[in-house]
């Protein structure tokens, strides 16, 4: 009974303990249990342990029926690509229809060769009895400025098209039938026949393109009097008009 020996003080502090540890009764002994103690450290993680066998197959999946889902929005436009590279160029198209009539334009009276065509020339000082179909040439330019004056085998090449004015004047002895041709084309046709000296003349307002080749040659037999008078061959364009 040492209980009952115990000083003052010290039971309220074995009365503490004893509430704090709950009683009961050991199988080996019959005191009380002490305290309990405080955790020990905690141990190093074992190894990882071997990888277990493979296992089996599993059974298909039921055969699904695909879905397709709705629409989704369009995405924003991307960034412009690179410029390809040139094309061969593409066959030439049509002609274009006609375009309305221009206003009429100031005058500047700057001349412009490409705005004027003209010639003049007349023929050799000498008589000559040509028949029919046979060209008549006017050697000597009168106008000494462009190339192009006649040539010299008495054809007017046209460089401009346009609306052109020819004319000749013939001196004749008996008869004068002339025309003026295009290249091989005859134009317009006149003929004298007088039976004496007199003088004939023709003219014509003719559409030209450029390349066209325009001549003055007899339509029968003529005598051509150009000894003591002159005989010229005269030309000039009136407008210009596209080829």
């Amino acid at each position: 009974m040492a209980f009952i020996f115990m000083t003052a003080h010290v039971v309220p502090q074995l009365a503490i303990m004893l509430l704090l540890v709950a009683s009961s009764v050991s199988d080996t002994c019959d005191g009380y249990r002490g305290f309990p103690g405080r955790p020990g450290i905690p141990g190093v993680h074992g190894t990882d342990g071997k990888d277990g066998t493979k296992g089996e197959k599993g059974d298909p999946g039921d055969d699904a029926v695909p879905v397709i889902g709705p629409k989704g929005d369009p995405g924003i436009h991307g960034f412009p690509g690179r410029p390809g590279q040139k094309g061969d160029n593409g066959l030439n198209g049509l002609p274009g229809p006609m375009g309305p009539k221009g206003e009429k334009g100031d005058f500047t009276g700057v001349d412009d060769p490409t705005q004027y065509s003209v010639f003049s020339n007349k023929k050799s000082p000498r008589s000559q009895r040509a028949p029919a179909d046979t060209l008549i040439v006017f050697d000597i330019p009168l106008i000494s400025r462009l190339e192009d004056d006649l040539e010299s085998v008495g054809y007017f090449n046209v460089t401009i098209a346009g609306m052109y004015y020819i004319s000749y004047h013939i001196s004749s002895s008996q008869s004068a039938c002339l025309k003026i041709q295009v290249g091989e084309q005859e134009k317009v046709s006149f003929c004298d026949s007088p039976g004496m000296m007199m003088v004939t003349a023709g003219s014509v307002v003719l559409p030209l393109k450029i390349g066209d080749k325009v001549s003055i040659q007899t339509t029968a037999p003529s005598s051509i009097f150009s000894r003591d008078t002159d005989c010229t061959f005269t030309g000039f364009l009136l407008f210009p008009m596209n080829a």
